[in-house]
């Protein structure tokens, strides 16, 4: 199968937004930021919260993008309560039902 120069260019793209992402949740660690959030939405909590942040400037860099901020800190909440709400089904299917049969073969 012979690939094309557009396959090759979305790779690419695809590759830098993910090093981009990870870039900017390192920066974001390394300041002491939340594990897995990236700088635009701790910025925008920062925002939410009443504190200085630099939404404007990060929105004005994005101009393709006017509320990235506002959809990163919306992409980071969600994510979060779903591998909460997953983390939290797995370990009551794996744990608490296997303690329970435990327990009864015990008795």
């Amino acid at each position: 199968m012979k690939r094309t120069m557009r396959y090759y260019k979305l790779r690419t793209i695809k590759y830098v937004t993910r090093v981009s992402i990870a870039l900017s949740v390192l920066l974001n660690v390394i300041l002491g930021g939340k594990s897995n959030q990236t700088f635009s939405a701790r910025n925008f909590y920062w925002k939410i919260q009443g504190r200085y942040n630099v939404v404007w400037l990060i929105d004005r860099i994005f101009w393709f993008d006017p509320h990235h901020c506002l959809n990163s800190w919306v992409y980071w909440r969600t994510a979060k309560n779903i591998r909460k709400k997953q983390f939290y089904k797995e370990i009551t299917e794996n744990y608490v039902r296997k303690d329970i049969i435990f327990y009864k073969m015990q008795e």
